[in-house]
């Protein structure tokens, strides 16, 4: 009786262990994009200033200004952009839609914030 209880203890291991090992590999075989910020306001429109969850500030200074940076988080990542008397909240990466993708284009404009992949 006790061999066949050691037994069915290790076979209990030795799934949690393959079931821990699947989960873990499932979870590092998401995709996580690089993620783009332009500055596509008018010429003479003043700097924009990003925050970026965890990040340092950014100041995006000119039209055409661009930050990239690899997602390294599969957990949503917040940001925060202030241009002249504008403040735009959004979420530069949601893993439930943007996981997948290679790059996630944001675009800064007067009309609001605009997403693409």
């Amino acid at each position: 009786m006790t061999d066949l209880s050691l037994f069915a203890i290790s076979h209990i291991f030795a799934l949690i262990f393959c079931l821990v090992s699947i989960i873990t590999l499932a979870e590092t075989d998401i995709k996580l994009p690089e993620i783009q910020i332009q500055n596509v306001l008018s010429e003479s429109a003043a700097p924009v200033k990003v925050q970026i969850t965890g990040e340092p500030v950014i100041l995006l200074k000119c039209y055409n200004d661009l930050y990239k940076w690899n997602v390294t988080r599969n957990e949503i990542i917040y940001n925060t952009a202030i241009f002249s008397h504008y403040t735009a909240n959004w979420q530069a990466f949601d893993p439930s839609s943007d996981a997948g993708h290679a790059i996630s284009f944001w675009w800064i404009t007067t009309s609001g914030i605009f997403h693409s992949f």
